[in-house]
């Protein structure tokens, strides 16, 4: 997995981890490793609060601290340190640190997820998740033009991802009986060269690049949509402040239930 901070005002800080056991490992551990090597990274910056900050998902969901790596990797293998969504408790305050203080374990309870389940509680042992390998470097997927091997659910087209910055705020609908509509809000994003936006699609899969918007690279994409598309009727369209990605379903009146594949009772169709 690769662990991200991106914040405004702080240094970015990108961890690649290898996670022996996605299914016991949870999101707390992985957050007490990822701020140990950002404290030696980063010795003269503050060290984020472990209390005060949770993982986001690709889907802009905060994840709760107890959380097995393997519920979420099945979709993504990018995850986002930031702070806890507003209205959770000490996320827009130092009333959790005083909590903390006061009340010690206990009051990780005081931040909660949108199902009542604690977003921050103590981590597990170190020993239970797989530090980064000392003697190992991350590998970058080749460009598909060159020919090598790529991880499918980094890139179903090949794309050096490595060279981008996930767009992970957007919104959706399945806009009626044939087409789903993605939105991304891009302040300014119409003056860009039509050359700069690209995408590509798959039967269950697209991704969106844009290139030197406000001097980044930026992409969106899935590895495997709800539904079966036309990718040859699938486009993005450019307007002054937004892109439009127009998803074409490939049977009609099929009902999308989200954007992302998940996993679902009874479902033999894996995300």
């Amino acid at each position: 997995v690769y662990a991200h901070l991106d914040l405004e005002g702080r240094p970015a800080f990108t961890l690649p981890m290898e996670v022996s056991a996605p299914q016991e490992t949870q999101f707390g551990t992985i957050k007490q490793v990822f701020l140990k090597h950002f404290a030696v990274r980063f010795p003269s910056e503050e060290l984020p609060d472990y209390g005060g900050y949770c993982f986001w998902n690709q889907d802009n969901c905060p994840i709760a601290d107890r959380t097995a790596i393997a519920v979420h990797a099945w979709e993504h293998n990018d995850f986002f340190l930031r702070p806890l969504p507003a209205g959770a408790a000490g996320a827009d305050s130092g009333a959790l640190k005083d909590s903390r203080a006061k009340k010690g374990e206990m009051s990780y309870y005081y931040a909660h997820d949108r199902d009542r389940r604690p977003l921050v509680s103590k981590p597990q042992a170190l020993a239970a998740a797989a530090a980064p390998p000392p003697a190992r470097k991350p590998i970058q997927a080749p460009s598909s033009a060159a020919g090598g091997k790529f991880n499918p659910k980094q890139s179903p087209f090949g794309t050096n991802i490595s060279l981008y910055e996930s767009i992970t705020s957007f919104s959706w609908e399945d806009k009626d009986s044939d087409t789903v509509k993605v939105e991304l809000s891009l302040d300014g994003i119409g003056k860009l060269s039509p050359e700069k936006v690209r995408s590509s699609f798959g039967e269950r899969s697209f991704e969106l690049l844009i290139e030197g918007y406000g001097g980044k690279n930026l992409r969106f994409a899935c590895y495997k949509t709800h539904g079966d598309m036309k990718p040859e009727e699938c486009k993005h369209v450019v307007r002054a402040n937004r892109v439009n990605l127009i998803l074409r379903k490939a049977k009609e009146k099929d009902i999308w239930f989200d954007l992302f594949k998940k996993r679902a009772i009874g479902d033999d169709d894996d995300p």
